[in-house]
């Protein structure tokens, strides 16, 4: 064997064992196919996306298969097969890194690895030359065709809707406090007061959904656009309540000590929990701008909300142990709604309904949402 197919042998060897390692993550996982913000890694945040599938299938199994299928055909010098593997890696690795870098803003460091030894590959492969100009094309258009299935093909369910609350506190707690309309869910276990928390839309329509989010959770932020879009179509008869969730080791405990989490999301958190109890009017403009891109950091969250409230009457809000405790009970029931994914957002539906993780898109979204509300 010369050296030339060592190599071949060694890269193609080194793809098929990547491949196989991402594809066992996301069958093994059941957290691995839902779109959130569970304080995971980027290959938690790309294998969980809408573009780890084609038309169903997980995209490790192409991986998997190509790799084993070239160096069979290099040993049986198979010019044809060869040259459209190696069009259809070097193709599928552009549009992938596009992906990641583009679409999801969030990089897989294992998903990367495959494609840098794919590459190499390709380049080793080709620089030899006599390679099929015709399998190249071919590869090249399997690759082309992978892209526009993705981009136009049905998109798959990236999200998880469950008939298992399994509430924390029951019905007593500061989520509870207040005088105004109680919503319950769980059969009454686990009661908010839509008055004394933040919200977007009238609590006196026929739907009060809650919503449990990071600020810098970028499942969240897209999550934001789809409730606003909801409202907006539906406004005589949805509403939402916001309980934060900050993902960040100065104030969440319960979040894993190895998690890197969003370093300061409590900042945030704590500044626009200030805006609704000084202001709960000016609320939902400042929450829209806390979840916008690019996100305030704690100084320029200041500012805005400055603009709202009195700075006088804004330190004293922040001083205010209600807020405190909210964000405790917030995190005591992600945790208890986390039993079997601690991806964010969490969006209880009604009693026991819950939806964990991003759907695959607005209109999807919405769909889900007037299905599982009759709206």
């Amino acid at each position: 064997m010369s050296p030339r197919s060592r190599l071949l042998l060694l890269l193609s060897l080194a793809g098929l064992a990547i491949n196989a390692l991402l594809l066992w993550w996301k069958l093994a996982d059941p957290t691995a196919s839902i779109a959130g913000c569970g304080g995971g890694s980027g290959c938690n945040e790309v294998l969980a996306s809408r573009w780890s599938q084609l038309l169903g299938l997980p995209l490790p199994v192409l991986g998997v298969i190509i790799y084993i299928v070239l160096p069979w055909a290099i040993f049986r010098r198979g010019n044809f097969i060869v040259a459209f593997c190696y069009a259809a890696i070097a193709g599928s690795a552009v549009w992938l890194i596009f992906v990641q870098a583009v679409l999801l803003h969030h990089f897989c460091p294992w998903c990367m690895a495959a494609h840098v030894v794919g590459i190499s590959l390709v380049v080793v492969g080709i620089s030899s030359g006599g390679v099929s100009r015709r399998g190249l094309r071919s590869g090249l258009a399997a690759a082309f065709a992978l892209a526009l299935a993705q981009l136009y093909g049905p998109a798959p369910a990236t999200h998880r809707i469950e008939a298992d609350l399994n509430a924390a506190d029951g019905a007593g707690g500061i989520h509870a406090q207040g005088s105004g309309r109680k919503i319950a869910f769980d059969g009454g276990r686990k009661t908010y007061d839509s008055s004394s928390l933040p919200r977007l839309g009238s609590v006196e329509v026929k739907q009060v959904m809650v919503e449990y989010f990071d600020y810098q959770c970028p499942a969240c932020r897209k999550m934001s656009g789809y409730l606003a879009a909801l409202i907006e179509k539906h406004l005589a008869d949805v509403c939402v309540l916001l309980l934060p969730v900050p993902l960040d080791h100065s104030c969440n405990s319960a979040l894993a000590a190895g998690d890197a989490g969003h370093p300061g999301s409590c900042e945030l958190t704590k500044i626009a929990l200030a805006v609704w109890r000084a202001n709960p009017a000016a609320f939902p403009a400042v929450h829209r701008v806390f979840l916008a891109d690019p996100q305030p950091d704690s100084a320029a969250a200041m500012a805005i909300a400055a603009g709202y409230v009195p700075a006088g009457q804004l330190e004293a809000a922040l001083r205010d142990p209600w807020i405190g405790e909210l964000i405790q009970a917030d995190i005591t029931d992600w945790v208890s709604f986390s039993r079997k994914t601690k991806q964010l957002p969490k969006l209880l539906i009604r009693d026991q309904r819950i939806l964990h993780g991003l759907p695959s898109g607005e209109a999807d979204f919405i769909r889900v949402m007037e299905q599982e509300l009759g709206l």
